[in-house]
């Protein structure tokens, strides 16, 4: 199997801009991307509905918000209690909770998909609404005329100011204050898809669901092409779902530019690869 091959993805035009490096891409559009790979038949339309229709609920009640605060309040409102998005421990588990047609359907997501949903209404309403990869809990940012306002869909969009906020991601963990400052930062489209290839990367694995995680993780080392981490990632994957020769490639790829602590265990990789294909012949 050829490695080039495999990276590339043409049938997905948003995702294929970011390969191109370019970061102006319609992340709504990207996340159905890659909701496809386990959804063939995804249809994106109904999704992109959905979004409208809840941009033209809100627009007349954005137009008579008397401030910033009322007016993501307004967004929030409808679609955390009107429409009952919010968040759930089981997602954590489920590839469902990534993909967004699913999410809208079960009303039930991980806190960047439900962000994802926040920011595609907003950008319907001229509203921006950008995302946060926070630690923890990622989260959406609107900056208002006092200063940032931050709305946790997972938490049944609970709205806070840049105080507030950071005082609740230290209650869910260990960070000092001046460090969550800095991560308080909007997070690029590039970024926000990573994160969320990486949530349905460890959830596959999770579930033994190997194929399933080697279809990301190809993805992934499509964004890297030069992470020898990725490679590797991609190599033991490919073992797993019998891609020896694709894994034999990979691993000595590996080998070529990969620190001198990292070659032993390669090489090991490599051994087992050789030693599986050889019981194949």
């Amino acid at each position: 199997m050829d490695i080039s091959h495999i990276l590339q993805f043409k049938q997905d035009q948003e995702f294929s801009k970011l390969l191109h490096h370019d970061n102006y891409i319609d992340l709504t559009i990207a996340a159905l991307e890659l909701a496809r790979d386990d959804q063939p038949d995804l249809q994106f339309e109904p999704i992109l509905i959905w979004i409208r229709s809840r941009a033209c609920e809100l627009s007349g009640r954005v137009a008579l918000s008397n401030d910033d605060r009322s007016l993501v309040q307004c967004l929030a409102d409808c679609l955390a209690k009107q429409h009952g998005l919010m968040g759930n421990t089981t997602c954590y588990h489920q590839p469902e909770g990534s993909y967004l047609n699913r999410v809208v359907e079960s009303k039930q997501g991980l806190p960047i998909s439900l962000s994802l949903i926040y920011m595609a209404v907003g950008k319907e309403l001229g509203i921006d609404i950008q995302g946060v990869a926070a630690p923890i809990q990622f989260l959406v940012r609107y900056e208002s005329h006092t200063g940032p306002l931050f709305i946790d869909p997972y938490a049944k969009g609970a709205i806070y100011n840049e105080q507030e906020c950071i005082e609740r991601l230290a209650e869910l963990g260990d960070f000092p204050h001046s460090q969550l400052v800095r991560l308080l930062k909007p997070a690029s489209h590039r970024e926000i898809i990573v994160r969320m290839l990486m949530n349905l990367k460890r959830i596959h694995e999770e579930q033994q669901d190997y194929q399933r995680a080697w279809n990301v993780q190809c993805r992934l080392l499509a964004l890297s092409p030069l992470s020898n981490s990725h490679k590797k990632d991609l190599a033991a994957l490919s073992f797993e779902t019998k891609k020896l020769g694709l894994a034999v490639e990979l691993l000595e790829s590996c080998l070529k530019s990969c620190p001198v602590s990292e070659q032993d265990d390669i090489k090991l990789m490599l051994q087992k690869a050789h030693a599986e294909l050889a019981n194949w012949n």
